[in-house]
């Protein structure tokens, strides 16, 4: 028994199938997606003919889209039209305007000249050194000499006070012995040399009182010298102070005058430049103008020329239908041929293994003399 396959499917007969299918499952898209819309504004229809592909000489079928406008929209529509016929008109009526404004040449003679506000003044640093006359010393020579304290002075007046007290209290004595003598107070007597002591007493305290005195009238004079010599001093420091504060106010005046100068030539330069930006900004509103000019015609035919178009009544939007799938032949087939050639190759291999035991057991036969027909 010999082994057996299937016989090979008809591959060209399925394609063929599948092809067939699938075109007819496109006639049906067609049809499907090609509905008749009816809404206020118009409609929307389809119209067919049998007609040959010159391409491929084959008979096919034209679809013709026809969309009917609502006859009572036909005026609104027509008067769009014409409303748009009519700016067309208008704005090629401009092109010889357009022509002769752009065929002037772009006047730069006649504009206001570009202007510089310049360079500004040369700032003004220097200032007057006034160090070198400034006082850092000074002059005491015309001044008192510094006093000291004259005790001979002290004394002289102290002798001064001293003879004229002493006449007075010789009289005093004298007056004191003759008062006692009367009073009965014999010389040498216990009250008499009492009342002499306190006729001492009293003198010794005017003397001590005419030495204080000449001391403080030493001091006083002191005081006075020195007083004189502070107020030389205090002379010659004010002048020389006045001196520096004169040097100072005039360097300040010096420096207000350079500010001063500095600030006017920056006044000048910035008016010089206001003037400049004015003048430039005159310039550039001139050079706007003139193109303005020259591009208004042109504007004026494109903004007609770009104005609201004809526009048809939109339809509404539909779900159109999806392409259905078409049967896969050609798949099925190679599955089924593969299904049958696994079974052949099945049967094949069990009647292969058959023949082996078989001639197995032939072989053993023929070894042993045993095995017989």
């Amino acid at each position: 028994m010999g082994k057996s396959t299937p016989a090979a499917p008809d591959y060209t007969g399925a394609a063929n199938a599948q092809a067939a299918a699938s075109k007819e499952n496109l006639i049906t898209q067609n049809f499907a997606n090609r509905p008749t819309i009816n809404t206020p504004f118009g409609s929307q229809s389809w119209k067919t003919a049998a007609t040959v592909d010159p391409s491929t000489g084959q008979n096919v079928t034209s679809w013709t889209q026809e969309n009917t406008l609502n006859p009572s929209l036909k005026p609104a529509l027509d008067a769009q039209i014409e409303s748009q016929v009519g700016r067309s008109q208008l704005a090629n009526s401009f092109m010889n305007r357009v022509g002769s404004e752009y065929s002037q040449p772009f006047d730069y003679q006649n504009l206001p000249a570009m202007t510089s506000g310049g360079q500004a003044g040369e700032i003004r640093t220097n200032v007057a050194d006034y160090a070198p006359g400034l006082n850092t010393s000074f002059n005491f020579g015309g001044a008192p000499a510094a006093p000291t304290y004259d005790t001979g002075y002290r004394d002289r007046v102290a002798q001064s006070l001293m003879e004229r007290m002493m006449p007075v209290q010789d009289y005093q004595n004298r007056q004191l012995q003759t008062q006692l003598s009367n009073q009965g107070f014999k010389l040498g007597s216990e009250g008499y040399k009492r009342g002499l002591d306190e006729l001492a007493q009293r003198q010794a305290a005017e003397r001590y009182n005419a030495f204080d005195t000449a001391g403080n009238e030493a001091q006083r004079m002191y005081g006075s010298q020195m007083g004189a010599r502070q107020q030389g001093i205090s002379e010659a420091m004010a002048q020389g102070n006045f001196g520096n504060q004169a040097l100072g106010q005039a360097q300040g005046l010096d420096i207000n005058a350079m500010n001063a100068m500095n600030a006017a030539q920056g006044q000048a330069f910035g008016l010089n430049q206001a003037y400049a930006n004015q003048q430039n900004t005159l310039r550039q509103q001139a050079i706007a103008e003139q193109a303005q000019r020259r591009g208004m015609s042109l504007n004026e035919m494109n903004a007609l020329l770009s104005g609201q178009q004809v526009q048809m009544p939109a339809m509404p939007q539909f779900n159109a239908a999806g392409r259905s799938e078409t049967p896969n032949l050609m798949g099925a087939m190679q599955n089924t041929y593969q299904a049958n050639l696994d079974a052949a190759n099945a049967r094949n291999a069990g009647m292969s293994n058959v023949f082996g035991g078989l001639t197995s057991l032939g072989a053993g036969g023929l070894a042993g003399g045993a095995f017989k027909f």
